[in-house]
């Protein structure tokens, strides 16, 4: 359930906050009307993202970063184009900013801004879901269960999130000399990380020489690049923290009772909202933190035992590996290389023998946690029955036989399994 958490999170948290501001600030800037280029540009960018996931899924043909440029470049453009226009609200005549060409102008960068942001953000939401049966042989399982359960969970808090922090900039009680510069910052941040983005890719591909004033602070904010989204939910706690002060000091207006009741009410509203929002954004702060660090801790693993070979096979007394325990052994083969094989017990007779590998994952390995055992480099859980069958990310299958009180592997079967560990 964490990967994914942290996956779509990480993937669209700064997509919803910048687009929540944007939305919002264009609702309360613009006559009462329908902002059918918000939709139109929104349909823009969710149709560009789906043909990709599609052609993604079954074709060799899509390239994400070809795709990331064709996105991103005319979506910094536009967010430069919307900052110009924006600042003629604050410093330009009434009657300009409601002229007819002004509008046009303002509409037509908001709806590329909007098709670049959902463009870019949609294709790893709409590709997620393909990888939670990878390594099962069936989606009935609560695996699989988990990794939903975390990608609905994560998609809900956004959801909330954006709903609240729309809500929390509609308010009246937050004047446009604070929503304005808010905004403008996030479109900021957005087109800063946007402009990295399309760096990285060009040097990547060699389309741009690598000149020391760009690689310098490029290698800088790489490992920072998380920054980003701190900076907008910084932005955005500010903004609520601003709505609650502003609530809690404003009188409360109404020429009788039934009026300031309202009002009253109406405050309260708002406080829920902005409270919503900053509880959405501690939770998805720890997630990206804590639960990162959680999911990136480093398994500790025992080193293999290695047993000597006896006329051509390899003994294990199974008093040895008899207590439900998982046993990692390796065999040295004739040119060097570590072969690293598994053995537990799954019955009262059963034993599950496979290699310390399987091939979804390769030789990545698998470790022991309560009394079940997981693939090391998917997570993945294997239901320990089925250790020593062939599928899904089950270890690779090693011949073997029980016989003498022990299990007895040929030398030669793991011989010929040490390609699998180069």
């Amino acid at each position: 359930m964490l990967p994914y958490l942290i996956k779509v999170t990480n993937n669209s948290l700064s997509t919803v906050l910048a687009m929540s501001l944007l939305l919002a600030v264009l609702y309360r800037s613009e006559p009462a009307g329908k902002k059918t280029y918000l939709a139109w540009g929104a349909a823009i960018g969710a149709a560009a993202a789906l043909i990709y996931a599609v052609l993604k899924r079954t074709t060799g043909f899509a390239v994400r970063e070809y795709y990331d440029l064709g996105v991103l470049l005319p979506s910094i453009a536009a967010s430069i184009g919307l900052l110009f226009t924006f600042s003629f609200i604050l410093f330009a005549r009434q009657a300009f900013t409601d002229s007819k060409a002004y509008r046009f102008v303002l509409h037509f960068f908001a709806l590329w801004v909007v098709a670049g942001w959902t463009g870019y953000t949609l294709p790893d939401l709409l590709l997620y879901p393909f990888e939670f049966a990878v390594g099962m042989d069936t989606i009935f399982n609560t695996d699989f269960m988990y990794k939903v359960i975390g990608y609905l969970l994560a998609l809900l808090i956004l959801f909330l999130v954006g709903v609240a922090y729309f809500s929390t900039a509609s308010s009246n009680k937050l004047p446009p000399r604070l929503i304005f510069p808010t905004l403008t910052l996030e479109i900021l941040v957005m087109a800063a990380f946007e402009a990295m983005t399309v760096t990285q890719i060009l040097l990547g591909r060699n389309m741009i020489p690598r000149y020391k004033w760009l690689m310098k602070p490029l290698m800088w904010l790489l490992p920072r690049v998380d920054g980003f989204m701190y900076a907008l939910m910084a932005l955005a706690l500010g903004l609520c923290a601003a709505l609650f002060v502003r609530v809690k000091s404003a009188a409360l207006e109404g020429e009788n009772p039934a009026q300031r009741r309202k009002a009253k009410a109406g405050a309260k509203r708002q406080v829920r909202w902005g409270a919503t929002v900053a509880a959405g954004l501690v939770f998805s702060l720890l997630v990206v933190t804590v639960g990162q660090s959680y999911a990136n801790r480093t398994v500790e693993l025992s080193p293999p035992v290695e047993l000597p070979a006896a006329d051509g096979k390899v003994f294990i007394p199974l008093e040895n590996v008899n207590d439900g325990s998982l046993y990692r052994f390796v065999y040295k083969a004739s040119d060097g290389t570590g072969v690293r094989y598994i053995v537990i017990r799954k019955s009262e007779t059963g034993y599950g023998v496979g290699l310390d590998a399987c091939d979804v994952c390769g030789a990545s390995g698998y470790y022991q946690r309560k009394d079940q055992v997981i693939c090391i480099l998917c997570d993945v859980v294997m239901n320990i029955s089925t250790i020593g069958f062939p599928g899904g990310c089950n270890p690779v299958p090693l011949k073997h036989a029980i016989k003498d009180g022990g299990i007895v592997i040929e030398t030669s079967t793991l011989e010929s399994e040490k390609r699998r560990f180069k």
